[in-house]
């Protein structure tokens, strides 16, 4: 854990008016004089509540942070309600199941999914706090401890690979992706799930809530990993991709965001539409 300063929320509206003029400035060069007014008020009221407003930013590394978010991880999490319709989907596809490595299960939310649809399902993470838990969740799967890039299972030992919301925490793709096709038989299946990079390139980050009173903003750093970088570490890897998804910001998620109260117009234009999550589907060659 490391204390990431302070974030004044005056700066924080600033930042959002900026990217709703930058989506929209040939497009609708009218629409930008709304969003400058409110620039110049925000600037003029910066010493009055709420722009005032201090908030202390803690950052933590992977382990530590997810220990520290495990009892809270599963909700409420935009992140895993615009990801799990999805992945069931998928998932459902696949026809007759048989063997799944949950790979950075958490607190066993897939494994949960998997079970219930017939896989024997191991799962690994390197978060004991999270393996406790998913430990209670599924007591029909297998928990161990494991990292991403060095999977202790055998070659060539499972039908099907999943890993949800986990690989923008790696600092590289390829090393993991080549984990995966290792521990996969000819013929099965990976699904990735993951925040996608326009997210973490306009400043999105893992934040949870820390459980205590007062106001605090408590994340885990994503990683930003192009689209390209994906394709290239699975076709690699031995991996032939059968659908990439991009499910987009949607107005219902829109009103959670921290502006929307102070600035719901500009919060809109600046997220409204956005790709939230990148999720893959690939087969084993």
């Amino acid at each position: 854990m490391q204390k990431g300063g302070t974030l004044r929320a005056g700066h924080y509206f600033l930042a959002v008016e900026g990217l709703a003029m930058l989506r929209d400035f040939l497009a609708d060069p009218a629409g930008l004089q709304p969003r400058a007014d409110e620039v110049a008020s925000v600037v003029a009221a910066m010493e009055r509540f709420p722009q005032s407003l201090a908030i202390p930013v803690v950052r933590y590394d992977v382990e530590a942070g997810y220990t520290r978010w495990a009892p809270r991880y599963d909700g409420p999490n935009p992140a895993i309600e615009t990801e799990e319709p999805v992945f069931e989907e998928l998932i459902g596809r696949l026809g007759r199941p048989g063997t799944a490595l949950d790979a950075a299960c958490g607190t066993g939310r897939h494994s949960a999914l998997l079970t219930e649809a017939g896989w024997h399902v191991t799962g690994i993470d390197s978060t004991p706090a999270m393996l406790d838990l998913a430990r209670q969740k599924v007591p029909g799967a297998t928990f161990r401890p494991g990292r991403l890039d060095a999977i202790p299972l055998d070659d060539a030992s499972v039908d099907l690979v999943v890993c949800g919301l986990a690989l923008t925490h790696v600092e590289a793709l390829a090393p993991v992706l080549a984990e995966f096709a290792r521990v996969l038989r000819p013929g099965g299946h990976v699904v990735t799930t993951d925040m996608h990079p326009v997210v973490c390139a306009t400043g999105g980050m893992a934040v949870f809530p820390s459980g205590e009173e007062g106001m605090e903003i408590h994340y885990v750093p994503n990683l930003l990993h192009e689209v390209g970088e994906y394709v290239t570490a699975l076709v690699d890897a031995g991996l032939n991709i059968e659908a990439c998804l991009e499910p987009k910001i949607t107005e219902a998620f829109i009103t959670a965001f921290p502006s929307f109260a102070v600035l719901p117009e500009a919060t809109r234009q600046a997220f409204l539409g956005l790709p939230y999550l990148l999720i893959w589907q690939a087969i084993k060659r």
